[in-house]
């Protein structure tokens, strides 16, 4: 039978000496990828350093194992494919080796089986120098027989960012059943976080011993335990997730959400296993099942954390793991769980845990796993859901797709494809829209308004790298080509009656919930946006309608539009190193109350001469046109800006309607009005200089003083500001000379 073959296979690869399989000549290691024409097989021993290139895919066969000294680097999208054969499958990492797998949220690294069961293949192992209170300090790990342990609690075996395994769990015999990924003695010098284990046949993730770290972890219908640690893991584990479709559409009960030893061969073995957890949710599908099982030994300080879905959520046994609870030296505090605490000793109760401030016989808020990623956004954009095929986990939209319709449920454009926008594209309520890196969205020049709408409670999750940004451009290289990108939250806005309509699209935003999360934006450029609608509704680059901090927004650039660059109405988004270029109306704006933060901000336009127009201005900013006192008031905080202007008759920061603002660091020039303050509201908070400052800014002329309230004296009386005639800067190079975070493609020629 297939498994008798395996253990032969097993066998006769332990006694050979395996070879990598790139020859002792080639110049470089890395292992080019498969084509139509070849497939690279990942097979034997590797001693040198091999790279496993971006985006391509690789067959396992068998053994697969890094040597000491040698350094396994698997790149962003590449996939890993199990055979189906006879040959057992799985990744070894011994000790003095490394792995660095660093994928992204757009381009996950995958590894999975031709046989999309759970147990077709044996995950990855490794081995590294820390701790274990296994008898005598050392082990060997149960797959593939490696020595691991030692004292080096630093020991580095590299890097594991956004990582999905599938369908491990191969079964060696009844004993020795491969995990997701299983870390023995693995040190707190290697870093682990972002990783998924997807209906594996044995546990997620076990610790034997180590002290390495993790965060932002899944599991997925493992049918064994979610998570499992023993011989004295004593890292932390913050941001945890596993979740456990029901029986009935699964076709199976899971084991433990947690299963935890110090060592089940001597309770009192050193170090303890004390691992440290937060903010963690368990959700389960077994009725007599146990949730977190604590046991033989076992320390644990947990926080944040909820267990769902089991009879017995909570579970605890052995005198040693109850009196550690009942003395406070293991702790629980923020614990929710279904039903009651269990003991089996009899000494820390339900009483107890109810004392310390926890909180029994909860109900699972979760209906869905859509229910849950819509709390913890991070999951989004790199997991694999229930049920989902793998291209169906991404439901990516084929290359070159024409967009104009609603988005209704979760869909992703495909690292480096290109897509055509012709008409609206919205994004409606529940939905996400997840865009990988090296996206370029191109709108079409017809008769069609193209623009993208992000409705109240659905995300965009743009995420690019400074080398492979989104572009997001029109098919017509013109100013106002098109319509750009609106998001419509759930944050405040002081507009009449606390919501108001978006000037593009006609969508409700405004709310009473600051901390609103509608995605995230990163290394994103837009160009040539501002489309007019009519002469009281031009398209800005993004237009953010009460956009909530929860959101995520940096590295984004607005490059020759014929409206604002980057315009917030209310909403408390934070945002940083943002760059708009030559924009010809206001480079950023704000009006109806917006109090985000906004750090590390460019605004250059080019001049009259080579640009052909002159620009407004380089940011203007009200509290509320109708009604300069409309609370709550804008009061943004800006750091760390240069920002430099094409007009020399016009308005450089125009300050005006009631706003406050918090400004340091800033320089300012271009513009003959460089600083212009308007209003009575504006200029007194200015002079008051508590709800609203300027410091240590350099300004190419005087302030402009409408009420002269807050006045060039007033502003040179305040700490590090400055008139600077000759203040200039040449040309954009002067600028990324001076900014460091302006390198990369991300920024356009």
């Amino acid at each position: 039978m297939k498994l008798n073959k395996k253990l032969y296979s097993l066998a006769f690869l332990a006694g050979l000496t395996l070879f990598t399989a790139c020859s002792d000549d080639e110049e470089t290691p890395d292992v080019p990828g498969g084509n139509e024409e070849e497939t690279i097989v990942l097979e034997g021993s590797i001693t040198e350093d091999v790279t496993l290139e971006r985006g391509k895919t690789y067959e396992l066969s068998g053994a697969y194992m890094v040597e000491e000294g040698a350094t396994l680097n698997i790149e962003p999208g590449v996939k890993i494919v199990a055979k189906y054969d006879d040959v057992v499958d799985y990744i070894l990492i011994k000790q003095g080796a490394k792995i660095n797998a660093v994928g992204t949220q757009s381009e996950p690294i995958v590894m999975t089986s031709e046989q999309e069961e759970p147990g077709a293949w044996g995950g990855i192992h490794i081995c590294g120098r820390a701790h274990t209170n296994a008898e005598g300090g050392q082990g060997s790990s149960e797959i593939g027989g490696a020595i691991y342990g030692g004292n080096d609690d630093s020991d580095n075996s590299g890097t594991l960012q956004y990582v999905r395994v599938e369908y491990t769990g191969y079964a060696f015999d009844e004993e020795h059943e491969a995990n997701g990924i299983s870390f023995y003695g693995v040190g707190n010098g290697t870093t682990v976080d972002h990783c998924q284990a997807y209906k594996g046949s044995d546990d997620g993730f076990e610790f034997f011993g180590g002290s390495v770290n993790i965060s932002n972890m899944v599991v997925t219908d493992c049918s064994d335990d979610s998570f499992d640690w023993t011989e004295g893991w004593n890292g932390t584990a913050t941001n945890l997730i596993a979740v456990q479709e029901s029986e009935d559409a699964l076709g199976y009960a899971c084991d433990c959400l947690i299963e935890a030893d110090n060592n089940e061969n001597n309770f009192d073995a050193t170090p303890i296993s004390s691992p440290t957890i937060s903010n963690a949710l368990f959700i389960g599908n077994g009725a007599e099942g146990k949730g977190v099982h604590l046991r033989r030994g076992t320390q644990v300080k947990m926080d944040n954390v909820q267990i769902y879905g089991k009879t017995d959520a909570l579970y605890v046994e052995s005198a040693q793991t109850e009196n550690f609870l009942l003395d406070g030296t293991s702790t629980m505090a923020n614990v929710k769980i279904s039903g009651a605490l269990v003991n089996k000793d009899g000494i820390y109760t339900n009483e107890e845990f109810l004392a310390d401030g926890n909180l029994t016989n909860q109900s699972n808020p979760y209906a869905d796993y859509n229910a849950i990623a819509a709390e913890y956004s991070w999951i989004n954009g790199w997991t694999r859901t229930w049920g989902a095929s793998s291209e169906e986990a991404e439901n990516i939209i084929p290359d070159g797709t024409e967009l104009n319709a609603s988005l209704t449920e979760n869909a992703t454009l495909g690292a480096g494809n290109t897509y055509y926008l012709s008409g609206a594209y919205t994004v409606e309520e529940g939905a996400t829209l997840n865009i990988q890196e090296g996206v370029t969205l191109i709108a079409r020049y017809d008769d069609n308004v193209d623009y993208i709408l992000v409705k109240q409670g659905a995300k965009i999750n743009a995420i690019g790298t400074a080398e492979n940004p989104i572009v997001m451009t029109s098919e017509q290289k013109e100013a106002g080509a098109w319509g750009g990108i609106h998001i419509c939250g759930r944050a405040h806005t002081n507009a009449e009656g606390g919501e108001g309509m978006s000037e593009i699209g006609n969508a409700a935003y405004g709310g009473d919930d600051d901390a609103d999360n509608s995605g995230t934006l990163q290394y994103v450029r837009l160009e040539y946006t501002g489309y007019a609608f009519d002469e009281e509704h031009e398209a800005n680059g993004i237009s953010f309608y009460g956009v909530g901090n929860g959101t995520s927004v940096d590295h984004c650039v607005a490059y020759k539009g014929s409206d604002d660059g980057f315009e917030f109405f209310g909403g408390s988004v934070n945002v940083s190193n943002m760059v708009v270029i030559s924009c010809s109306d206001d480079s950023f704006d704000w009006t109806e109350g917006w109090n985000g933060t906004a750090t590390d901000l460019v605004a250059y336009q080019e001049p009259v001469e080579t640009l052909g127009y002159e620009c407004d201005c380089l940011i203007e900013a009200d509290n509320n046109e109708n009604n300069y006192v409309a609370a709550p008031v804008a009061q943004p905080t800006l750091s760390n800006l240069i920002l430099v202007g094409n007009g020399a008759d016009g308005q450089g920061v125009r300050l005006r309607r009631g706003t406050y603002v918090k400004m340091n660091n800033a320089q300012i020039c271009g513009k003959g009005k460089p600083l212009t303050v308007e209003s009575e509201e504006t200029e007194n908070a200015l002079l008051a200089g508590t709800d609203a400052f300027i410091t240590n800014t350099t300004i190419s002329a005087n302030v402009d003083s409408e009420k002269n309230i807050y006045t060039n004296e007033a502003f040179l009386a305040d700490a590090g500001n400055k008139v600077d005639t000759n203040l200039t800067f040449a040309d954009f190079d002067a600028i990324k000379a001076a900014c460091d975070w302006l390198a990369g493609a991300w920024i356009g020629e």
